[in-house]
C-alpha cells in the first residue's frame, strides 16, 4: 500500500492534477460544441448574417468537436500508455469518456429545451 501512495504521490508532483483537470476541461468544451452543432442542425435560422445555414454551421461545429475530441482522448491514451497495466486503464479511460460526452450533450440539450 505504501508503495502506491508512493507512487500516486510522484505522478501529483509530475502534474497529475493539472494534466486530469486539462483533458476534463477539453471534453466538457468538445461536448458543448457537438451540442450546438446537433442544436444548429435543428434550427432553421441563418447565421453569421445570412451568409451561412445553420446546416452547414451545425456539421461544421460536429466536425470540429469531433476532431478535438479525437486528439484529446489520443492524447490521453498516449500518456497512459506509459504507465503499467496501461490496456486496462485505456479502456476505462475511453469508456468514461464516452459516457461524460453523451451525459453533458444531453444536459446541454435539456437545457436548450427548456
Amino acid at each position: 500500500m505504501r508503495k502506491l501512495w508512493q507512487k500516486y504521490l510522484e505522478l501529483l508532483d509530475g502534474d497529475l492534477n493539472t494534466r486530469v483537470f486539462d483533458n476534463f476541461k477539453n471534453l466538457l468544451v468538445c461536448a458543448l460544441l457537438f451540442a450546438a452543432g446537433t442544436n444548429a442542425l435543428h434550427g432553421d435560422h441563418q447565421l453569421f448574417m445570412g451568409l451561412l445555414g445553420s446546416n452547414l454551421t451545425g456539421w461544421g461545429l460536429i466536425t470540429v468537436s469531433a476532431l478535438l475530441m479525437l486528439l484529446n482522448v489520443s492524447d490521453g491514451l498516449r500518456r497512459l500508455a506509459k504507465l503499467p497495466y496501461h490496456r486496462v486503464l485505456q479502456v476505462a479511460l475511453f469508456l468514461l469518456y464516452l459516457v461524460l460526452a453523451v451525459r453533458v450533450v444531453e444536459i446541454v440539450w435539456n437545457f436548450r429545451a427548456e
